[in-house]
């Protein structure tokens, strides 16, 4: 009884090894992180030459489109999960993990240097507590709201390669 469970279990074992070796990569590869990677170093480079934003944005736009576009395996719908995916920790509370952290930060510091430290410390190290968690949150915010844009971006552009698809 147990021979024939081990036989039975190397079978089935030796049958999905065969499907997995017919089944080529890149049927299930998500171009995403990839593209994420071009947008980045893409856009530093356009945006220094154009010296504007909103005329970057439109370049890159038609960039993204073209990279999607050349991808021959392209699973439109795994691409727009994972970009949803993405943009659900931006979306859902308001803020990604960046922002709240500091939020956390702030909240924690200004409660315990205003219940320990006020005596010893004297205002001005909150003014500089204060400053430093203001750049860091600024830096933070901008960061956050670039990966929102991108993603943004590349879900309209995947939107658009679907309906296409399906005229």
């Amino acid at each position: 009884m147990q021979k024939s469970k081990v036989l039975d279990l190397t079978n089935i074992y030796s049958k999905h090894e065969k499907i997995a070796k017919e089944v080529a990569n890149n049927e299930y590869k998500i171009y995403t992180p990839y593209m994420v990677k071009k947008y980045k170093s893409t856009f530093k480079v356009l945006n220094k030459l154009t010296n504007n934003r909103d005329h970057t944005l439109y370049i890159m736009y038609g960039k993204v489109k073209k990279w999607y576009g050349s991808e021959k395996k392209l699973n439109v719908s795994m691409e727009k999960i994972h970009v949803k995916t993405k943009l659900g920790s931006y979306l859902s509370g308001g803020c990604g993990i960046g922002a709240s952290l500091l939020t956390n930060l702030t909240a924690s510091g200004m409660f315990a240097y205003s219940t320990q430290y006020i005596k010893n410390f004297g205002p001005l190290s909150l003014i500089c507590y204060v400053f430093v968690i203001t750049c860091f949150g600024i830096t933070v915010l901008c960061r956050e709201d670039d990966q929102v844009e991108m993603y943004n971006m590349f879900l309209e552009v995947l939107n658009e390669l679907d309906g296409k698809r399906q005229e």
